[in-house]
């Protein structure tokens, strides 16, 4: 068997050990684009330039948080002789993840990795005709957003030369990629805005702590645990295990947490299908009203993202102009994504809904979101030097609240007004 082979049997294998596929996993959805998805361009233009804005891969855990608290917890009713066989395995289950985390918290897993490079390989094979000028990468100064980025590059330079890749990663004051970070209003909208209180109440509507809970302990563990008797801290000494609330949602984010690593640990088995929805919608709620489209009238979470805006407008007109830049990629989080496309209002993401029984039905984080969210906004332009756009959310055409006869193609001069007017 020659070596091409064997390259090609460890590939598959590779591919199918990380395609764990679980349902309700909110932004922590791994990309599941497998194909361009695209209508062709108007006769007579050529793709010239890429303006790109991504999400990092599938990650880690981002702390020794959500495992090592439940762990503890675990820990403690066994030693009482208050846990259940469920329980022990639980634990066992949670060790085995702790190993695979131990040194790669934070980090970007081999499925994230994965993500990037194909994205990139797609990327290359859709407009092949714009690579041979600069390429501008740039990431946060997180290390997932490096690594993505330079997972991406590690793919796209088996197709065009790295001669031409300009890499950089911005300071920790970013305010191009992490805006959220430098606003007061921001934090404290984030912090303390009304709808804070009204998801709580709204978390508070379905209670499941006992359902799961009872599988694992003994009733009276579990009063004690409603008790207030534990308070379960991470590294940085925050409490991030009190009641049974903390220990379900702990559980939970485990188990989200699992198709980003490519190995499921079996946390899914401890909720019903009803349940795993539950925690993905309020969840979901989080996220809309936190970093997407939210309240009428409460324009905060996006408005931060105009900085961005700008730049991908500005370094448009310069490609356009000096015709010397194939692509500028930016790499990020969810926290500048979703932002970023509530401003760009394609494909109906930016309504915004003061009923938190409707988000969920209409705006879902997993498709809006998940791990290594892209956005491509790619120009083609005709030998009399119009120029069109068309932007890609996740690699499929999207559609713009513009008026166009060729759509998803659009003027850029139409783009760059709509835009514009709202940043000012």
């Amino acid at each position: 068997m020659n070596t091409t082979t064997l390259l090609g049997i460890f590939f598959t294998l590779t591919t199918s050990l990380l395609a764990t596929d679980l349902n309700y996993l909110g932004t922590k959805q791994p990309y599941k684009v497998k194909e361009v998805s695209t209508a062709p361009a108007p006769n007579g233009y050529k793709p010239f330039f890429i303006n790109h804005l991504g999400r990092h891969g599938s990650r880690h855990l981002s702390s020794p948080k959500y495992d090592v608290s439940l762990y503890e917890l675990l820990s403690i009713a066994e030693k009482d002789n208050a846990i259940t066989p469920e329980g022990l395995k639980l634990k066992n289950s949670i060790a085995e993840l702790m190993e695979i985390e131990k040194g790669n918290y934070g980090l970007l897993t081999e499925v994230g990795a994965q993500e990037q490079k194909d994205i990139a390989k797609r990327f290359y094979e859709s407009n092949p005709e714009i690579f041979g000028k600069d390429i501008i990468a740039t990431s946060t100064y997180v290390e997932r957003a490096q690594q993505s980025r330079d997972a991406f590059l590690q793919e796209l330079g088996q197709y065009t030369p790295s001669m031409n890749f300009k890499v950089s990663t911005n300071e920790k004051k970013d305010i191009l990629l992490r805006f959220f970070d430098l606003s007061p209003e921001y934090e404290e909208f984030s912090e303390n805005g009304s709808w804070k209180k009204e998801l709580d109440k709204y978390s508070k509507s379905k209670n499941f702590n006992n359902e799961v809970l009872n599988q694992l302990f003994t009733k009276e563990f579990i009063q004690r645990l409603e008790n207030g008797e534990f308070k379960l801290k991470d590294q940085k000494g925050k409490v991030v295990l009190k009641n049974p609330t903390t220990a379900v949602r702990n559980l939970y984010d485990l188990y989200i947490i699992q198709s980003n690593i490519g190995k499921d640990l079996g946390f899914g088995k401890y909720f019903t299908e009803d349940q795993l929805k539950w925690y993905e919608e309020v969840d979901n709620l989080s996220d809309f009203y936190e970093k997407g489209p939210g309240k009428k009238g409460e324009n905060i979470a996006t408005n931060i993202a105009f900085p961005l805006l700008e730049n991908f407008i500005v370094t448009s007109d310069e490609a356009i102009k000096n015709q010397n830049t194939s692509a500028n990629l930016r790499f990020a989080h969810a926290e500048t994504l979703i932002p970023f496309i509530t401003l760009l209002e394609i494909n109906g993401y930016s309504v915004k809904e003061n009923d938190l029984n409707k988000v969920y039905d209409k705006w879902l984080g997993r498709n809006i979101s998940g791990m290594s969210t892209n956005i491509q906004w790619i120009f083609y332009k005709n030998n009399s030097g119009d120029v069109l756009v068309k932007i890609l959310h996740n690699e499929k055409d999207a559609e713009l609240p513009i008026a166009s006869s060729t759509k998803p193609y659009y003027k850029w001069d139409d783009i760059k007004k709509f835009y514009t007017e709202k940043l000012n």
